[in-house]
């Protein structure tokens, strides 16, 4: 990778969706010289995706929550489907020992938790769910 081609990683990696013309004006070269340059990099495997990254909520306001589930038995690829349809979960591990799956979840409201509690509740196999709200973050 050249001075050009770190240059072109930099722009995309601060905005994907930037233009080949803006980035070939920004860096000295032709649009085509541009495409060309971007082509052989995801060919390459060094631009492996151009992706979308969201703007951070302000997690000041959201509410971290921790959901131990005990199931009888426990089948995680029966749940999965489940799991997936509740964007609050933002890390779901499978335990060794009593407890089978942990869940950390952010919320907007108590509601909201409430709500995803019940949905948890509905699990096939479900047989111990214990709540753990967050008081303040750490580290």
């Amino acid at each position: 990778m050249d001075k050009f081609d770190q240059k072109i990683v930099n722009l995309l990696a601060e905005n994907s969706r930037r233009s080949i013309a803006s980035i070939g004006e920004k860096i000295g070269l032709s649009r085509t010289a541009v495409n060309d340059r971007v082509q052989r990099l995801h060919q390459s495997g060094e631009i492996e995706a151009f992706t979308l990254k969201l703007k951070s909520p302000d997690n000041k306001n959201l509410i971290s929550v921790y959901f131990q589930l005990t199931f009888r038995p426990f089948i995680l690829n029966a749940i999965m489907t489940q799991l997936n349809n509740i964007p609050e979960i933002k890390q779901a591990h499978s335990l060794t020992g009593d407890t089978d799956l942990i869940l950390y979840i952010q919320a907007g409201s108590m509601g909201r938790v409430n709500d995803i509690r019940e949905q948890l509740c509905q699990l096939d196999s479900l047989d111990k769910l214990q709540t753990f709200t967050a008081l303040q973050k750490i580290i």
